[in-house]
C-alpha cells in the first residue's frame, strides 16, 4: 500500500511539472508585439469652409403709412402684386387739402400786393429824406415796412409749399419697389397721419442673410484677413440653403458689426445674396457656408482614428521605437470621413488607423503601414 501511494505521488508530481513546461511557450507568445495598422497623414491643399445657422432678411422692408390724415378714398393696388417705386397705392380725400392750398396761394398774392405798396412808399421816402423833407425816423419806418413785407412773403410762400406737399401726400405712393402685401385699412376708414399702418412692401431681389460668430471665430476671421476683405469690398464667397429647401444660392460677405454683442459676445455678419426668383424668403432660417480660403499642405487623418478624452481630442501615434504614444491634436474642418489636423502632427507621423482598441500609451507594437 505504501508503495502504491508513493508511486501515485510521483506520477502526480511529474504531471504537474509537465504542465508547467507547456505553459512557458504561451507566456512567451503573449509578450510578442501587437500588430496595428498605421498610416501617415494625407498632405494636400484643402479649401476651408465653415457652416453657421443664419436668418434671412429682405433687401428692403417698408411699412406704408400716410403723411397726412383723412378719410381713405380708395386702394389702388392688387394684394400681393409687385409694385414699382412711385406707384400710387392709396388715395386720401384731398378736398380739405385742396382748400388749404387755395387759401395759401391767395395769401401769397395778398402779401405780394402789400410788398408793391411798401416798395413804392420806401422809394418815395428815400427821395424825401435826401431833400430833408422827412425825418430820419419816418424814412427808417418805410424801409422797415418793406423788410417786414418781404419776410411775410417768404412766410406765405413756405405755407403755400407746405399746403402743396400735403395735397401731394393725399396720394400714398410706394417708396421702394417690391411685393406689396394686403391692405390693412379699407376705403372709408379714417387714417391718422404717421400712425395708421396701411400696407407693407418687401423687396426680396437681394436677400440679406445674417449670422453670428463666437468671439474665437471673430478673432480668427480678423487675423486671417477675412474682415479686412469685407472692408475692401471683396468679401468671402458664401453659399446659402434655406431650411426645408435644397437649392443653394451664392453671394458674398459684405458687412460685419462694429462690436461684439453685449449679451452674447458674438459678432454679427451679413451676406448679400442675389435672389431674382424670390426663393430665399425674408424671415426664414437657413444654413450659410463661408469659404474661408485654401489651407496649403493641410494634414488630414481618418475621423475613425481620432479619440476623445477628458482633456480633448487625440490620436495614437507610433514613434521610431515602435512604441504607442497618445498625441493631443487640434482639429479643423471635416472633408467626408477625413478631418484636418491643424496642430499636433507632422507629415511623417505614423497614426494608428486600425487596431486602435489594442493601442495604449507606452505599449510596444508591430506597425504595418497602410497607404
Amino acid at each position: 500500500m505504501n508503495i502504491k501511494y508513493a508511486f501515485a505521488a510521483l506520477l502526480a508530481a511529474s504531471t504537474l511539472a509537465g504542465c508547467g513546461k507547456k505553459q512557458q511557450p504561451a507566456q512567451h507568445s503573449a509578450e510578442l508585439p501587437t500588430e496595428v495598422v498605421v498610416s501617415r497623414p494625407i498632405v494636400r491643399d484643402f479649401e476651408k469652409n465653415a457652416s453657421y445657422s443664419a436668418k434671412i432678411g429682405a433687401n428692403e422692408y417698408v411699412e406704408i403709412r400716410a403723411r397726412v390724415g383723412g378719410y381713405l378714398d380708395s386702394v389702388e393696388f392688387k394684394k400681393g402684386a409687385n409694385v414699382k417705386k412711385g406707384d400710387v397705392l392709396f388715395r386720401i380725400d384731398s378736398r380739405p387739402y385742396a382748400a388749404a392750398l387755395a387759401a395759401a396761394e391767395a395769401n401769397v398774392k395778398a402779401v405780394e400786393s402789400k410788398i408793391k405798396l411798401a416798395e413804392e412808399n420806401a422809394l418815395r421816402a428815400r427821395g424825401l429824406f435826401k431833400r430833408n423833407a422827412i425825418s430820419k425816423e419816418a424814412y427808417q419806418t418805410r424801409e422797415t415796412e418793406l423788410l417786414v413785407a418781404n419776410a411775410k412773403l417768404l412766410e406765405a410762400k413756405a405755407a403755400e409749399r407746405n399746403a402743396r406737399l400735403n395735397m401731394e401726400f393725399t396720394e400714398v405712393v410706394a417708396p421702394v419697389s417690391g411685393r406689396v402685401g394686403e391692405n390693412f385699412v379699407d376705403a372709408g376708414n379714417l387714417v391718422a397721419a404717421h400712425a395708421t399702418k396701411l400696407a407693407r412692401i418687401v423687396d426680396n431681389s437681394v436677400a440679406k442673410v445674417y449670422f453670428e460668430l463666437n468671439s474665437a471665430d471673430a478673432v480668427r476671421y480678423k487675423n486671417s484677413g477675412l474682415l479686412a476683405d469685407i472692408d475692401a469690398g471683396r468679401g468671402a464667397k458664401v453659399s446659402v440653403v434655406m431650411k426645408g429647401d435644397s437649392r443653394a444660392y451664392e453671394g458674398v460677405l459684405c458687412y460685419y458689426d462694429n462690436a461684439l454683442g453685449a449679451g452674447t459676445a458674438s459678432l454679427v455678419l451679413r451676406a448679400d445674396i442675389p435672389n431674382a426668383d424670390g426663393g430665399l424668403m425674408a424671415g426664414a432660417f437657413a444654413d450659410i457656408t463661408v469659404s474661408e480660403g485654401v489651407a496649403k499642405n493641410a494634414l488630414l487623418v481618418p475621423e475613425d482614428a481620432i479619440g476623445t478624452d477628458m482633456v480633448g481630442r487625440f490620436v495614437w501615434v507610433v514613434d521610431e521605437a515602435d512604441t504607442v504614444r497618445q498625441t493631443p491634436v487640434v482639429l479643423g474642418a471635416a472633408d467626408g470621413n477625413l478631418r484636418v489636423v491643424e496642430s499636433g502632427l507632422d507629415a511623417n507621423s505614423r497614426v494608428v488607423v486600425k487596431g486602435i482598441q489594442r493601442a495604449s500609451s507606452g505599449r510596444k507594437v508591430k506597425p504595418v503601414e497602410e497607404k
